[in-house]
């Protein structure tokens, strides 16, 4: 990703400036002294460089802010992928350099764990009930690495389900408050790429083969995210499990995450599904909708950008697949209102996500996201149908919202008035009865509740 999109980099730049009409002036000042630094492919995340020496220590501020959304999809339309942008000065990350090389002389221990992400970590990770004991678990492992009965750790579950979240945490905590250990986390593709390499060198050269194996079995933590890509590649699995014994047998801490329980790997010999057993398999499951609202509201709260209850709830309730799908709907509203400088409603909302939005599966349709769109029909706000107002036009836009979700969601009179201002069972009751009367003979009236019958079904 990184080579791609260096390569492409001069282009990126001369379509925002073809594309969005800077000027020349514009474009030789702030654009093209741009350098693309370094491309995080996990994190899905770049630092562009700023050469402050000659353009001053405030113009990282001003490119961020008038040029950011304008790179991103440039990016993206270019090379096709999304990513978020740090802005980072010269003088910075010059700084930055020299003192890692210093810094890992003395202290070498901590980095060994790299392309760790920094946002994830125990604070930022929501639990619920679909992962609440892989949390406990690897919290326990955080806190005692070298004395956990959890040994190997190892964590399951599907695409996006915050696996690679947890296994981050678990570094981050121990790099932190146990500085001692010498811990080193990879990914399965990283790990077999060194050791394909050594062994392709290891007939003229036998160093470098000894020196990754003494890489991988001197530490006192090892992270292997996505084992199961190890799987089946004989001379990576042998020279992967030699050294999950070696560090087994000097009480070392193993810590691995895969897409599947340890006896569901039908390439896995039995052998070595014992040995993923010996320590704790703990999965971690699709959220449920109380979590996927808490991670969205997590999110938004970090964000700094109000959605609004309720299109978070809208989202939460529609986008089950993962968090990952979750998040992703999230980001696509967020793009479009700092585009469009606007705030979104619940109708862009419903458009801009619903190919998010599993097809084999019929969008949930709440009273909420009924009364939202009538609502919105009628040019009035939330408040204003929530609260004491008699106007006829409120009160007939009112009563329009407790028919509606009384024939489509079948709630109870209770539930519909507790929706609409925390009116008592009664009212509701009146109100559901007189749309329905009034149907029997207002035209008008009929056209208006099928047309708002086929927004709300999208029909």
């Amino acid at each position: 990703m990184e080579q791609l999109i260096k390569s492409k980099w001069l282009e990126i730049l001369e379509h925002v400036k073809n594309e969005y009409s800077i000027t020349e002036v514009c474009y030789k000042t702030w654009l093209l002294p741009l350098e693309l630094y370094s491309v995080n492919e996990s994190e899905e995340s770049a630092v562009i460089c700023v050469n402050d020496e000659e353009l001053g220590e405030n113009s990282k501020n001003h490119i961020q802010k008038k040029y950011n959304i304008l790179l991103q999809i440039a990016i993206e339309e270019i090379t096709g992928y999304h990513l978020t942008l740090e802005y980072k000065n010269k003088s910075e990350l010059e700084k930055k350099r020299s003192g890692s090389a210093s810094k890992s002389r003395l202290n070498a221990k901590k980095n060994l764990s790299f392309t760790l992400n920094d946002k994830y970590t125990f604070d930022t990770f929501v639990v619920g009930n679909n992962n609440n004991f892989a949390h406990a678990a690897a919290l326990a492992v955080a806190e005692s690495p070298l004395q956990s009965e959890y040994n190997p750790l190892f964590i399951y579950g599907g695409p996006g389900l915050g696996k690679t979240h947890l296994i981050h945490s678990i570094a981050h905590y121990i790099i932190e408050n146990s500085p001692e250990l010498q811990v080193l986390y990879t990914t399965s593709e990283q790990y077999i790429n060194e050791i394909v390499d050594a062994m392709r060198n290891s007939k003229s050269d036998r160093t470098t083969l000894n020196n990754i194996k003494r890489k991988y079995r001197e530490v006192d933590v090892l992270m292997i995210d996505d084992v199961q890509f190890i799987i089946g590649k004989d001379l990576t699995q042998e020279e992967f499990f030699n050294t999950f014994n070696a560090l087994y047998e000097q009480g070392k801490q193993i810590i691995l995450t895969s897409d599947k329980h340890p006896n569901q790997m039908e390439k896995l010999e039995e052998r070595y599904k014992s040995r993923f057993n010996w320590g704790l398999p703990v999965d971690v499951k699709a959220p449920e909708y109380e979590t996927r609202l808490a991670i969205l509201k997590k999110k938004e709260e970090k964000e700094g950008i109000k959605l609004g209850d309720e299109i978070l709830k809208f989202i939460a309730e529609n986008i089950k697949t993962n968090i990952r799908d979750l998040e992703g709907a999230y980001n696509k509203l967020v793009l479009r209102s700092k585009l469009q400088h606007c705030d979104i409603t619940l109708d862009v909302a419903i458009e801009d996500i619903k190919d998010l939005i599993l097809t084999n599966e019929k969008m949930k349709i709440t009273n909420d996201y009924i009364i939202n769109i009538v609502v919105e029909h009628y040019g009035l706000t939330l408040e204003s149908i929530n609260s004491k107002n008699r106007s006829q036009k409120v009160a007939n836009v009112r009563q329009i919202c407790m028919y509606l979700c009384r024939e489509i969601t079948h709630t109870s009179y209770e539930e519909i008035g507790v929706k609409l201002g925390n009116r008592d069972r009664t009212t509701v009751m009146h109100g559901h009865k007189k749309i329905e009367e009034d149907l029997k003979t207002d035209a008008s009236l009929q056209n208006e509740i099928e047309i708002l019958m086929k927004i709300i079904n999208h029909q």
